[in-house]
């Protein structure tokens, strides 16, 4: 795979209708849900240092409830890749389509474990991950985000 450009929150919303690949810290989540279909979803609320006043939605799709993003607990990292910025009502978010989007889930404490605890099958780690991740952890651990106006008990 070539080499993947991710994007801050800040930079990503401005990106509609195309497919960007994100790191993310989890402010929030549900769980999982059957659609009026076939399928399973569950919502996400994101942020990252570039927008960390304001949460990005991330609306996941899968065909099976394992094929979702079942987040361990708030403050975690998501790895997004391939997931499409849309406008719906005025409110722009993500959405992540199991036939081309991929996802990695990561511990979001301080520390030396770079592996994640949940992956979707389209995921493929990259060199320069461990780097984001360490750098989000910092972030996170230098921030008020999830200590502060944020936690969800």
């Amino acid at each position: 795979m070539g080499d993947y450009q991710f994007l801050m929150l800040k930079d990503a919303i401005t990106c509609i209708n195309q497919k960007v690949n994100l790191f993310a810290v989890i402010l929030d989540f549900t769980l999982p849900q059957r659609t009026k279909g076939t399928d399973y979803f569950c919502k996400l609320k994101v942020i990252d240092e570039s927008h960390s006043e304001f949460w990005v939605p991330v609306h996941v799709f899968a065909q099976e409830i394992d094929g979702l993003p079942l987040v361990a607990s708030v403050g975690d990292i998501i790895q997004l890749s391939r997931v499409t910025m849309t406008v719906h009502e005025g409110d722009v978010y993500a959405i992540f389509n199991n036939k081309f989007s991929s996802f990695a889930l990561y511990d979001g404490k301080d520390g030396d474990n770079f592996h994640p605890y949940k992956v979707s099958l389209r995921f493929h780690a990259r060199e320069h991950d461990e780097k984001i991740i360490a750098s989000m952890r910092k972030w996170l651990a230098s921030s008020e985000v999830i200590d502060g106006m944020f936690f969800i008990g």
